[in-house]
């Protein structure tokens, strides 16, 4: 039998190295093991070794081919069944025109399923993390499911610019 696990990140966005290096020292004194702390910016690790998640939606492969795709069957179906929906108001090739925008609408929610589940859908309120370190940000990261909870309070107290727990499989 084989069991899930799921890891529990604690993600804080700094806005400068100094607030950065005091949060880090602040939970080394609180005996956090430090192997667990990470601190990602100019200085520390390199923001392109560490995988970091991105927010903002990113079209994905199944988006490209299955919105089009959905629009061509969308039409296709509007003109096999003969379907009269929209043709008072819209007549004949406004009613097959409807059909394949509902189709790539039909598309385009297929693609965030299979292609990325909602878990991408998630990451929609998360900062570009890349930009910001870019940008002279610092970027913390507690990892551990039991590290999480007492470095957020710590880390709180320092006002990040940005906090989020994430989980991964």
């Amino acid at each position: 039998m084989s069991y899930i696990t799921f890891m529990q990140y604690l993600v804080a966005l700094l806005p400068d190295r100094l607030q950065a290096e005091a949060v880090y020292s602040a939970l080394e004194e609180a005996g956090l093991p430090l192997e667990a702390v990470a601190l990602v910016g100019r200085g520390y690790r390199d923001v392109a070794d560490y995988p970091l998640p991105q927010g903002g939606w990113r079209p994905n492969f199944f988006t490209y081919w299955l919105v089009p795709f959905g629009f061509v069957s969308g039409v296709g179906f509007s003109i096999l069944t003969g379907l009269e929906t929209f043709t008072s108001w819209a007549g004949v090739w406004g009613n097959h025109l409807l059909g394949g925008l509902l189709g790539a609408v039909a598309g385009g929610m297929g693609s965030v399923v299979v292609g990325g589940g909602l878990g991408q859908l998630a990451q929609w309120g998360l900062p570009n993390y890349v930009q910001a370190v870019k940008q002279g940000k610092y970027v913390l990261v507690v990892q551990g499911a039991g590290l999480v909870n007492r470095a957020k309070g710590i880390v709180l107290r320092f006002q990040p610019q940005s906090l989020n727990v994430l989980e991964t499989r």
